[in-house]
């Protein structure tokens, strides 16, 4: 689930400035720097509407809400990935759509709309099927992991297998990892342990074969959740403190307040008084940072 890139050919000097700038977008969102990379994606937007370049602008307002989405400005992610969708549609451009619909399924699961979230991913993934788009890993994956949050864990397993082969099929790595891990949270509410385990750490070694941050920390929470279940709250701790580095480097706020929560609660029952303040001071701190985000409105 990454930004979206363009090929740079010979065209007008507006139109490559703008591929210029949307890449510059990406490279910033693949090292973390999120508030750089919605000034690239802005000024990419600017450009194509001055030239009324509609598939730039799709791709800009696609890659607009992605790192809304990673910085929890929902309202703004919203309205960027329906815009993506409309100049989509109006271009008849399966493959846009499908990549509306998948960012929009991500929107509306972390708004908690799990129905509205299937739906869009079950468009993106028939898209997909007929087009033959090598994306159909990472959609299958997402929609399998709703029907795990929802409990339906035979639909769910076997969705992340059909993901799981298509993603090898494909070569791409990052949709394996993905399989990989849904497959041990699966494994993980079975009480497989010995199973999740194995699950999550060749998820964990493929993510850090390819430098997926973000993935990376999903490895490490789950690692982190398998070792509470375990009975190793010790080992648990570790991995939290390792997930929270990942995420509060990388400015997710979600995900390091997230950690911080499994780790206040974890030193709470060690009886570790000293660290629950300390890590509660600290996300009290980020808190701070959070609610203004909460708080904005508006077109980008």
């Amino acid at each position: 689930y990454g930004c979206v890139s363009s090929k740079k050919i010979e065209m007008p000097k507006a139109q490559a400035k703008a591929i210029e700038f949307n890449q510059r977008g990406v490279n910033a969102v693949e090292a973390g720097d999120y508030e750089r990379a919605l000034i690239e994606f802005k000024k990419s937007l600017s450009l194509n509407t001055s030239i009324d370049n509609q598939k730039g602008m799709a791709v800009n307002f696609l890659n607009l809400g992605r790192v809304y989405l990673l910085t929890d400005r929902f309202n703004k992610a919203g309205m960027a990935l329906r815009r993506a969708m409309e100049t989509g549609a109006a271009l008849n451009d399966q493959f846009l759509i499908s990549e509306a619909n998948a960012s929009l399924g991500r929107y509306y699961d972390l708004m908690g709309n799990n129905k509205e979230a299937a739906d869009y991913l079950e468009s993106a993934v028939s898209i997909d099927r007929k087009e033959g788009h090598h994306t159909i890993g990472n959609r299958l994956n997402m929609l399998a992991t709703i029907y795990k949050e929802d409990n339906r864990m035979e639909e769910a397993e076997k969705i992340f297998n059909d993901a799981l082969k298509a993603s090898k099929d494909y070569g791409i790595e990052i949709d394996t990892a993905d399989s990989l891990r849904g497959l041990g949270d699966i494994s993980l509410t079975r009480g497989d342990y010995k199973r999740a385990r194995e699950l999550y750490e060749n998820a964990l070694s493929i993510d850090k074969k390819i430098g997926n941050a973000t993935q990376i920390y999903f490895d490490l929470f789950s690692l982190g959740k398998l070792s509470i279940a375990e009975g190793n709250n010790q080992k648990a701790v570790e991995l939290f403190l390792r997930a929270y580095s990942v995420a509060d480097n990388r400015g997710n706020y979600r995900q390091a307040l997230k950690t911080l929560d499994k780790l206040i609660e974890l030193f709470s029952i060690m009886g570790d008084e000293t660290n629950a303040k300390t890590y509660s001071f600290k996300r009290e701190r980020l808190l701070q940072k959070v609610r203004p985000l909460e708080q904005e409105e508006g077109m980008p």
